[in-house]
């Protein structure tokens, strides 16, 4: 109830807001979701942006904590496994709620084949420029996916050398590097980054902790043939080893969250896994005319992953696109394929434990901008092929987004648009826990209405959104259907979603600023036992806030808060269980110092060509100790978040 008269008071206060035109409005933010720049508050569809000024600034350390500290994202590791964590948004929920999510890295898809959450640990985040986060749109440009939107992250060209490291409790330590050149036509840079933990947990059956380390590297050379033209190489691998804890009983749970019990059976042996993952990206852009630009990519990945066996996928996929800008009309149109291969070097139709699924889209995204309204119109239509022995199924979908932006003042501006969305099941779901085939699972479909305004003064910028969603054969993963459906990959009837989404930024000057971002989602199911039934893991109360200061001109101050109402556990479609996620509560503090000196000149005397900027800083997170898990069913518990860490370190600027 208080969080509904917070939510109230915000809006109220957001429209009693002069709306008379501003002379000095905030800084606007361009937004590339539909492959073309726009300006935010233009947009036809809901989304957030954040550049490296607010990655930098908000003192978080992994894309991981970025994501749940400082947007309107809900994060929560997968079972227990910090490094491959899972995502929600818009009510999809933190069990298959990342499925619902195409995520790219400069336009590549993380997306695999497999059913695992996109590795977002194998990307370091000192080498990120920019995340936009669409909500609720995104099906017409990345189409098998992006029903609950999409996350696009862009990293840097950067030519600057630094260097970073840092200690902390419960053995972390941290270690990363970005450096580059450019010379006449080309930009060649680099980057990497390493993280290390000893554990937080009790000793296992053989003596080990959860200890984990993931390390990623990247490199990429751009040669520049004319102004307007590029052609690129991009390589990057990363690695993972990670022993993560068993789930535990609620009772166990609450009397000593780092035990190394594996419920009712005692101490066990944790579990082990390693993931290598290398990607190559190869491409171009070529300016036809002065209107007319084609762009082509292909990337190829190859990833093993070994836990109590071993699997290996293998994807190709090609983007290929011409964009054609003309004053205020803008039309891209494309083809994109995608390859995917789980467990063969090479096919082999022959393998019980072989499947293949192939993608092909063609689509079509326009835009025009009359000065004070926006149109948007895209369509696509898609082609999937799935091929398990010699059996094969095809599907094909057709989905489109129309949208409107309308200014009404340098203020004010009101969107909305209509999204409609398929996902189309990875090969990992035509297999059921236990390693038999399940058999090929209808897709799921979606049709999605956003209406928005945003507000912008000097020194707020708010975004409000109102949703929803309606949903046929979404999927799920649910091993206590009944004796005949154990393990199985399956779907709902129909379900729907609806929310509110809240979006603010206050500057109150220079030195002091606020932001809040709030989500009400309801999550429920229409047919599949009882109609009214809430879909699992789904909260209907998510709030991250921060406040950032600068006390002094070389230090800065960031507290942040996250919470995230109780939810249902992961398994509890039939909503009978006794025990529920209880809610998360996690408060965050940071401090960092810079000292530099004046251009060309190094910090030390006996170093004149050594670093001119040194960032020392100290973080702290879960700063009262709060206790976090995931509920599976009733007394089944992966602890995710329990203890209070902190870390120091510094960074160097060459």
């Amino acid at each position: 109830m208080h969080l509904h008269c917070l939510v109230l008071s915000l809006i109220i206060t957001l429209f009693c807001n002069s709306t008379t035109l501003a002379n000095d409005l905030m800084d606007p933010v361009i937004v590339t979701a539909t492959k073309f720049k726009t300006i935010d508050t233009k947009a036809t569809y809901a989304s957030e942006t954040y550049n490296r000024k607010d990655i930098e600034q908000s003192g978080t350390k992994s894309l991981y904590d970025f994501l749940n500290q400082s947007t309107s994202i809900a994060i929560m590791p997968s079972s227990g496994n910090p490094f491959s964590q899972k995502i929600d948004m818009r009510g999809f929920g933190l069990t298959d709620g990342y499925k619902n999510i195409v995520i790219t890295i400069n336009g590549r898809r993380l997306n695999n084949v497999d059913s695992v959450p996109q590795k977002l640990s194998e990307i370091s985040i000192t080498n990120i420029d920019r995340i936009e986060i669409t909500k609720g749109s995104g099906s017409v440009v990345h189409g098998d996916g992006a029903t609950a939107g999409s996350i696009q992250i862009y990293t840097r060209d950067t030519i600057e050398t630094t260097l970073e490291g840092s200690v902390g409790n419960y053995g972390i330590h941290t270690g990363s590097f970005t450096t580059g050149l450019s010379e006449g036509k080309f930009i060649l840079s680099a980057s990497g980054d390493r993280y290390h933990k000893d554990g937080f947990n009790d000793k296992d059956l053989y003596g080990h902790r959860d200890s984990g380390t993931t390390g990623n590297y990247s490199a990429k050379l751009r040669y520049f043939p004319t102004e307007t033209s590029e052609v690129f190489i991009e390589k990057d691998h990363a690695n993972v080893n990670i022993r993560y804890p068993n789930a535990l009983t609620q009772e166990t749970f609450e009397q000593n969250p780092g035990s190394s019990y594996k419920t009712t059976q005692g101490v066990k042996r944790y579990n082990f896994q390693t993931s290598n993952t290398n990607n190559l990206a190869v491409g171009g852009t070529l300016e036809l005319t002065s209107k007319l630009e084609a762009n082509l990519v292909f990337t190829h990945q190859d990833k093993v992953m070994v836990n109590d066996t071993e699997k290996k996928y293998h994807n190709n996929t090609v983007d290929s696109s011409i964009k054609y800008q003309n004053g205020p009309l803008k039309v891209i149109t494309g083809i994109q394929t995608w390859d995917g291969i789980r467990n063969a070097d090479t096919w082999d139709k022959g393998s019980t434990d072989t499947a293949k699924k192939s993608n092909l889209g063609v689509f079509a995204q326009s835009s025009y901008d009359t000065g004070s309204t926006v149109f948007s119109l895209g369509m696509r239509g898609e082609w999937v092929e799935y091929t398990w022995q010699t059996d094969d199924k095809d599907y094909d979908f057709l989905a489109y987004d129309l949208g409107i932006n309308k200014t009404v003042n340098d203020n004010l501006s009101v969107f909305s648009n209509l999204n409609y969305a398929f996902l189309a099941p990875d090969v990992d779901r035509l297999f059921t826990g236990a390693g038999a085939f399940n058999g090929f699972i209808d897709p799921a479909l979606s049709t999605t209405l956003n209406i928005g305004v945003n507000h912008v003064t000097s020194k707020n910028k708010a975004k409000l959104t109102l949703y929803g969603v309606k949903l046929k054969n979404e999927l799920y993963y649910n091993s206590t259907i009944d004796s005949s459906m154990t393990y199985k990959n399956t779907n709902l009837d129909s379900s729907y979603k609806y929310g509110l989404e809240l979006h603010d930024k206050y500057s109150f000057n220079n030195d002091l600023s606020a932001t809040i971002n709030y989500a009400y989602t309801k999550a429920m199911i229409d047919f599949e036992r009882a109609a009214g039934d809430e879909v699992p893991q789904v909260s209907e109360h998510t709030v991250s806030l921060g406040v950032n200061y600068n006390p002094t001109s070389k230090s800065r101050i960031v507290v942040g808060h996250v919470y995230r109402s109780e939810m249902l556990a992961e398994e509890d479609f039939a909503n009978s269980f006794s025990q529920k996620n209880k809610a998360y509560n996690s408060t965050n503090l940071s401090y960092t110092y810079t000292h530099k000196t004046d251009s060309g000149k190094g910090l030390f005397n006996w170093w004149p060509n050594g670093p001119h900027q040194a960032d020392i800083y100290l973080k702290a997170d879960n700063l009262f100790e709060e206790s976090h898990g995931s509920w599976l069913r009733n007394d089944v518990v992966y602890t995710n978040q329990f203890t209070r860490n902190w870390r120091i370190g510094t960074k160097l600027l060459f």
